[in-house]
């Protein structure tokens, strides 16, 4: 074949190329229009213009890169102000502005093999729980909407659990830790007198995980349940079919979580009367855990 014929057929095939890549951008051109116009009208950031405001991945205080959490199997909580699980996970644009200004390193960037999860930030309050700052420093700092700045009473990511069987009290030991430690103080958590059982108040407890972080036993007398999870199980006590399927905060199933509950041994109490007094708090160092 001549040069002049192959130079002819490379433009051809070029040309043929070129038609085809035309066509279809095209084609697609009226479907991303009307995509851009949903996006509008729903009200969602613009995760280009936000990445070229922020095009340097979040760090740390000290600049060092925010470290990523594999979700641990209990449920986890999320961040103050989250809004509702299924809105949240639709919000959140996993940017790790939360992370980063955590100024006690309570929230994680999830690693999680299920897309929606991935990336998403969490609270395990075994590990470091919220302390409910007074700047509560994750709201402001969400470029996305998915935390909102609401007051700090106004706070539900959990409620705390007592289990009377692993509380030390309930073997005549004056443990009040849980108490003590509580940022919410009496309003969240009390003991109504000498001797007695710890006391959670629903309309104070906003879930934070402070109270299960200090907590001395293993495992834990006390823990913090998802609203999520509480929703559910109200909702199949009220006998909603509804409740089936429904995900919690970490992402197990309703089903997965009754079947948690009946193999794990001991109750679950709960009071309204208020009492003793709430003390000042630091992040926990490891010879707070012992």
């Amino acid at each position: 074949m001549s040069d002049e014929n192959r130079e002819n057929e490379d433009n051809s095939r070029v040309g043929r190329r070129g038609f085809f890549v035309e066509g279809l951008r095209n084609m697609f051109k009226p479907v991303a229009k009307a995509v851009e116009k949903r996006l509008d009208a729903a009200g969602l950031p613009d995760w280009d213009e936000y990445k070229a405001q922020n095009p340097s991945p979040p760090t740390t205080a000290d600049g060092m890169p925010i470290p990523r959490a594999p979700m641990p199997d209990r449920p986890v909580l999320r961040p103050p102000g989250s809004l509702e699980e299924e809105t949240f996970l639709d919000t959140c644009l996993t940017s790790g502005q939360c992370v980063s200004s955590c100024p006690v390193g309570a929230i994680k960037w999830a690693i999680d093999d299920d897309p929606r999860r991935e990336g998403k930030p969490f609270i395990d309050p075994q590990d470091q729980a919220c302390v409910v700052c007074e700047d509560l420093s994750c709201m402001a700092a969400c470029p996305s909407g998915a935390l909102l700045p609401i007051p700090k009473e106004s706070i539900e990511m959990g409620l705390a659990i007592v289990d009377e069987e692993f509380c030390v009290r309930t073997h005549g030991e004056d443990c009040q830790i849980c108490v003590d430690k509580c940022p919410l103080g009496v309003d969240a958590i009390s003991i109504s007198e000498f001797g007695s059982s710890i006391e959670v108040h629903e309309h104070g407890c906003t879930g934070c995980g402070v109270c299960e972080m200090y907590c001395p036993t293993e495992p834990r007398a006390i823990t913090i349940k998802p609203f999520a999870v509480l929703e559910a199980e109200r909702m199949a006590e009220d006998d909603i079919p509804d409740h089936e399927g429904a995900p919690d905060y970490a992402g197990h199933s309703y089903d997965e979580l009754a079947g948690a509950e009946e193999d794990s041994p001991g109750g679950e109490s709960r009071g309204d009367d208020e009492s003793a007094v709430g003390d000042s708090f630091l992040p926990m160092g490891d010879d707070d855990k012992t």
